[in-house]
């Protein structure tokens, strides 16, 4: 009877310290978290438009990524900076899917955030090709 007392309460030990509280492997990244967490290396610039001016900046853009790497970083602070310095300024979250960069400026733009994931990026913004002519590019990266 004492053996068995003794095996139970081993058990019992062994058991309460075996067990772990589990952690919560479903916990979501926030969109500010995972787009702040490192460099973007910019893979690729698309567009559904198919006049002359719009394929032929699409086409040169995509050649100067094969020419070099191009990286964008998001900054907590609110700043963004691409590797180049070709551009930089400011930016914030609206909601879990928008960007606005330079809010309140005359430059203030507004981009849809397509996808994110921790190793990927994909975002759709408004550009000016001419004084009569704004298509919606698309920008690609990934860590």
């Amino acid at each position: 009877m004492k053996n068995l007392f003794k095996l139970t309460l081993a058990l019992l030990v062994v058991f309460l310290f075996a067990c772990k509280k589990d952690e919560n492997t479903n916990k979501t990244t926030s969109t500010k978290d995972l787009i702040t967490a490192g460099a973007w290396k910019v893979t690729g610039y698309s567009s559904s438009a198919t006049d002359p001016l719009t394929v032929s900046v699409i086409k040169g853009w995509n050649d100067d990524l094969k020419a070099g790497e191009l990286f964008v970083t998001y900054s907590s602070n609110g700043s963004y900076m691409y590797s180049d310095s070709s551009e930089f300024g400011t930016w914030e979250l609206s909601g879990d899917k928008t960007i606005i960069f330079e809010k309140g400026t005359a430059d203030e733009l507004t981009s849809t955030i397509d996808n994110i994931t921790t190793n990927s990026l994909v975002i759709t913004y408004p550009w000016e090709m001419s004084d009569s002519l704004t298509v919606n590019v698309t920008e690609t990266a990934s860590k």
